[in-house]
C-alpha cells in the first residue's frame, strides 16, 4: 500500500512534467514530508486521494455558490465526492 507522501511525490511528478510541457504553466505542488501528513491524519495514498477531494469540493462549491458548504461530505465515499464534484462544475459549466 502506498503512503500519503509518495502519493504526494507522484502526483507532484506528473505536476513537473506538465510544468515543464510549455511556457507561462504554474502549479503548486504537494508536501511530500511523511511527518506533515501524519499531523493532518492522512497516511495512505487513498487518505490523501479523499483529503484532496474534500477540500476540492469545498473550494468547488463555494465558487458556485460563493460560500463554503455548512454540510458535512466525510460520511461519504471518495468517489462520491467525486461525483459531486462533477455535478457542481457541470452545473457551473466549467470543464473537470
Amino acid at each position: 500500500m502506498k503512503t500519503a507522501s509518495e502519493r504526494a511525490k507522484e502526483m507532484n511528478d506528473e505536476t513537473r512534467v506538465w510544468l515543464t510541457a510549455g511556457p507561462g504553466r504554474g502549479a503548486g505542488l504537494l508536501v511530500e514530508d511523511a511527518d506533515f501528513w501524519a499531523e493532518c491524519k492522512v497516511f495512505t495514498a487513498d487518505d490523501l486521494d479523499r483529503h484532496l477531494a474534500i477540500g476540492t469540493y469545498s473550494d468547488v462549491y463555494k465558487e458556485r455558490y460563493g460560500f463554503r458548504p455548512r454540510h458535512s461530505v466525510s460520511s461519504l465515499t471518495t468517489e462520491q465526492i467525486e461525483e459531486k464534484i462533477r455535478d457542481l462544475m457541470l452545473a457551473q459549466d466549467v470543464k473537470p
